[in-house]
């Protein structure tokens, strides 16, 4: 059996800057966590009553939703949201949908696989 590793090379440039994306996708996030968690557990902390309340409301609603509940509405409730928000034709598209078309060549109209290897 003799494997061709070839493809793998020639999609580097690919795997690289997806892994870039990957890293500033997790800085990002976890910046932005850190400084809202923080917020959050100061609001919680509050000795203002309605903003205690709030937080600690927030807090028990978002660990009460299943985490593959949240993913879900945020990639198909969330472009629909957005599209409602800006007016726009279209969803918004995000995650996957969003950097999948940088990959393939735009003449295959978002396909990464050309018809012809596909049928």
């Amino acid at each position: 059996m003799h494997l061709d590793f070839g493809i793998i090379s020639s999609g580097l440039p690919f795997l690289w800057t997806g892994f870039q994306y990957t890293v500033q996708l997790t800085a990002v996030s976890a910046i932005g966590g850190l400084f809202f968690g923080t917020l959050l557990a100061l609001a919680r902390l509050s000795s203002i009553k309605w903003l205690s309340t709030f937080a600690a409301g927030y807090v028990n609603l978002m660990r009460s939703i299943p985490l593959v509940l949240v993913i879900f509405w945020f990639f198909f409730l969330m472009p629909l949201v957005l599209q409602a928000m800006g007016g726009s034709e279209r969803p918004v598209q995000i995650g996957a949908e969003r950097t999948a078309g940088r990959a393939s060549n735009p003449s295959q109209e978002g396909r990464s696989i050309p018809r012809t290897r596909w049928g």
